[in-house]
Parts: structure tokens; C-alpha cells; sequence
């Protein structure tokens, strides 16, 4: 071994956590800041990266929308030294405020794919502004369909995008006062569906407008594709 040589004898955590009630409305520079203070708050051995601005080896999957709530979010580190999952998790809600909570811990393989480049998917449950009698009728157009194209405007260039493949399932529960929707679409590096992009092209075809304030969304589990199968990031099996 040359003596310049780093050797990484860290040990790899994945952390499950939901964001609701208040802080749904923190952005996601916000919240990396505020893991950032609890790990140190909570004294837990978090790693460093080298060079001449070290910063702490966290990884999140996926950036929440503003305004969405989640009991599914996922979060990779780095410790230093080895602590018991159940340990990390407590040490953490002891210290993460209100509508932060952190759900499981899992200890990974150091050769495990990181929580944001596993991530494929992710199951979304969506209570509308109102009760839609039609709503089945367009749900089972949109998954008959091979094409749905909706045009995108990013950095000032628009462009035609079909977002169907992007759609794994869709189903619906009108038996309340109001319409619910769960479903789950791509989300990640590989391929990724906004919810809100989905639900503005149902209400168009409801002739209704849709209100991002007056919808509840959480977004429920994230999941990694496995050869056509889906299995949950938190899966301790699939990362040990």
C-alpha cells in the first residue's frame, strides 16, 4: 500500500424517515442543513469526504416537492465507527424536531448502490379537492393508452415528452366525500414523473383545474427496481 493511500473503513446506514405536518414546507437544502446539525447535535460518528472542503458523506434519494408530505423518505451515511440501527434511530428523534421522525435504520453492504442511484419509483396516495364521479373513466384511459404527450417547458424551451411509460399503476377509491388516488410512477435518475405533472393532466381531462394547494399528497415508499421486480430501498435483505 503506498503511503498516500486512503483506506475507507466506514460503515454504510440507510435511513428511512417521514417529513410531514409543518415541515413539508422546508426545501430539500433545508433539510439537507438540518441532518446535517442533528447528526452533530445527536453525536453520532457521522464520515467526512477528504480534501480541502471536507463535508458529511449523507446521500437522500430523492428531493420531496415542496408541500408534499412523505412516510417514506430514505437517506444513505457514512459513520466512522459501527452503532446499533436501533441506537442511530433514536439518538436521531431525540434530537429531529416535529414532523421529522425517523422510521428504521438498516446497516448496508459498503458495495451497495447508493440510495439515489437504486431509487426507480415511488408509491404516491392523493386525496383530490373534490369527489370526480368520471375519475375511473380516465384512469382507464390513461393505462389503456401506449401514448400520453404533454408539452414541457425547461429553461425556456419547450418540448413534447411522453409520460406513459412513466406510469406503472393507477388506482382509484371514490367511496369517501372526496376522490383518492394512489399510484406509482417513476421517480429517479433513470426516468422521473413528477406527481403534480400527472394530476394536472387528470384534472385537464376531468375539465377541472387542478390546485396544487388544495390537493393532500404523500408520497408513501420509495422503491429500487430489481430485474422487473420492485423492492423497497429499506428492504434489509436486498442491501446485506
Amino acid at each position: 500500500m503506498n503511503s498516500g493511500e486512503v483506506v475507507n473503513n466506514n460503515i454504510k446506514y440507510r435511513i428511512e424517515f417521514s417529513k410531514t405536518d409543518r415541515m413539508v414546507y422546508i426545501g430539500h437544502l433545508d433539510l439537507m442543513k438540518l441532518f446535517h446539525r442533528t447528526f452533530k447535535k445527536a453525536d453520532i460518528p457521522i464520515g467526512y469526504s477528504w480534501g480541502f472542503n471536507p463535508h458529511q458523506l449523507t446521500i437522500f434519494a430523492v428531493p420531496l416537492a415542496l408541500g408534499v408530505s412523505s412516510v417514506g423518505e430514505v437517506l444513505d451515511i457514512q459513520l466512522t465507527e459501527k452503532m446499533d440501527c436501533d441506537e442511530i434511530k433514536d439518538r436521531l428523534n431525540q434530537s429531529l424536531p416535529d414532523g421529522i421522525s425517523v422510521l428504521q435504520v438498516i446497516e448496508l453492504e459498503f458495495s451497495a448502490k447508493s440510495c439515489a442511484s437504486a431509487v426507480s419509483y415511488a408509491d404516491y396516495c392523493v386525496t383530490l379537492d373534490d369527489k370526480y364521479q368520471d375519475i375511473q373513466n380516465v384512469v382507464n384511459e390513461i393505462m389503456v393508452a401506449k401514448e400520453i404527450n404533454i408539452e414541457r417547458t425547461v429553461k425556456k424551451k419547450t418540448k413534447t415528452v411522453n409520460i406513459r411509460p412513466l406510469i406503472k399503476s393507477i388506482a382509484v377509491d371514490n367511496e369517501g366525500g372526496k376522490t383518492e388516488i394512489y399510484t406509482n410512477i417513476a421517480t429517479g435518475s433513470q426516468g422521473n414523473l413528477k406527481i403534480d405533472v400527472l394530476l394536472e393532466y387528470i384534472y385537464e381531462k376531468l375539465g377541472a383545474e387542478f390546485r396544487f394547494e388544495k390537493t393532500d399528497i404523500l408520497r408513501c415508499t420509495l422503491y429500487t427496481d430489481n430485474k422487473g421486480e420492485l423492492l423497497p430501498l429499506c428492504l434489509e435483505e436486498e442491501f446485506m
